[in-house]
């Protein structure tokens, strides 16, 4: 239950290409866009049944804004004021069942707040800026209910062809600090435009993958 929970927290959701790493820093939010009513169609792949099969899908849909209000907090010894910031309700449905997670965009990148309707403290740092366009790793150290997420995550930024589009391909990959079958590790695939393409999840041996079979972005008002 304890690897469900830590999988679901961290859940966002291959393409293969040869890639040439790069250094130049995209806009974040071309990566993870967030706009009320983007929605993504995913195709799951459970890698312990026949061939790979996959008999479901996963639908994550921008609801709706909710701002979160940041209590005031010690970040390295020094006090943060209390500061509002402009978040978002991402709905998952899959097999009949829904879920919210709260995520939030901060002065040091993307947040998840709660996940599953469960609160994280503090909240879950999981595209950090500038750090993951530049190939630096950064920490994670947060509990959710009885569950605590601590690890490494790692971003690498690669130039890549998708059909006869040349972009610029985001990889995040967490790994927990347990060792052995206990290990977490999660790997994020974005596209800009897209957003999440990819996520490959792997605990006490059982993996599973998520592709993006279809992107629907906004329809921009006016």
């Amino acid at each position: 239950m304890k690897k469900a929970i830590t999988t679901s927290i961290l859940l966002l959701t291959p393409f293969a290409w040869s890639a040439m790493a790069t250094t130049q820093a995209p806009e974040i939010g071309n990566y993870y866009p967030l706009r009320v009513g983007d929605t993504w169609i995913y195709q799951v792949f459970d890698h312990k049944a026949k061939q790979g099969s996959s008999n479901r899908t996963v639908v994550v849909e921008v609801e709706r804004e909710e701002i979160y209000v940041r209590p005031k907090m010690t970040k390295d010894g020094k006090e943060m004021p209390e500061k509002k910031f402009d978040g978002h309700i991402l709905k998952s449905t899959s097999g009949g069942k829904t879920t919210r997670d709260h995520v939030v965009r901060m002065e040091d990148g993307i947040h998840r707040v709660h996940a599953a309707d469960t609160q994280i403290t503090p909240p879950l740092l999981f595209i950090k800026l500038p750090d993951a366009f530049v190939g630096k790793a950064w920490e994670a150290n947060s509990t959710s209910g009885n569950t605590t997420i601590k690890g490494t995550f790692t971003p690498q930024l690669t130039d890549v062809k998708v059909g006869d589009r040349a972009s610029k391909l985001l990889i995040i990959s967490f790994r927990d600090n347990q060792q052995g079958e206990d290990r977490v590790e999660i790997d994020y695939w974005f596209l800009p435009g897209d957003g999440m393409a990819q996520q490959r999840i792997k605990t006490k041996g059982h993996e599973i993958t998520l592709k993006l079979v279809k992107f629907t972005p906004a329809v921009k008002k006016g």
